[in-house]
């Protein structure tokens, strides 16, 4: 076997995204949870900032895609997968979905993103928000469910197309 293909074996070994997984979770700086957080498969872009404890989904986290100048506040919780149904009903599947935080987003301290979410560019979660529906761009969304309770008007700076 070459060099190569044993890199990516260990790469995708449980044990190899688990120890990712608690070091992403417990690091004292956000550059260096991120790149425990894109070793584990997940998407991240340039200029994040994660807070303390943010805690992004252990089984799946390759569904996770975090785009350019997002701030996530300290204790967020972002999940791909919902298992409850399956645990009450071992017949039903457990539903997985991609979670996409477009660029310039800012997400509140314990907000908790559920899986299938979109949070739109230049959006706010407020925090101790639970995310059950996409949020649209440029707007402030809060409460359990999150729900719209502003629209941001945001200059333009002449950077979008």
């Amino acid at each position: 076997m070459g060099i190569k293909k044993k890199l990516l074996r260990i790469k995708r070994s449980l044990t190899f995204r688990g120890i990712c997984h608690i070091l992403a979770m417990n690091m004292p700086h956000d550059r260096l949870s991120i790149l425990f957080y894109r070793l584990r498969g997940a998407k991240i872009g340039h200029n994040v900032g994660l807070g303390a404890h943010v805690f992004m989904e252990e089984s799946r986290p390759e569904l996770i895609t975090i785009e350019d100048n997002v701030h996530i506040g300290p204790n967020v919780m972002i999940l791909t997968h919902d298992s409850s149904r399956h645990c009450i009903n071992p017949e039903e599947p457990v539903k997985f979905g991609r979670v996409r935080i477009k660029r310039n987003a800012y997400i509140g301290a314990g907000a908790i993103i559920l899986p299938g979410v979109t949070i739109g560019e230049y959006a706010i979660v407020g925090a101790g928000a639970v995310v059950t529906k996409d949020v649209p761009p440029r707007s402030v969304a809060v409460g359990v469910p999150a729900r719209v309770i502003k629209r941001l008007v945001i200059p333009s700076s002449g950077e979008e197309k």
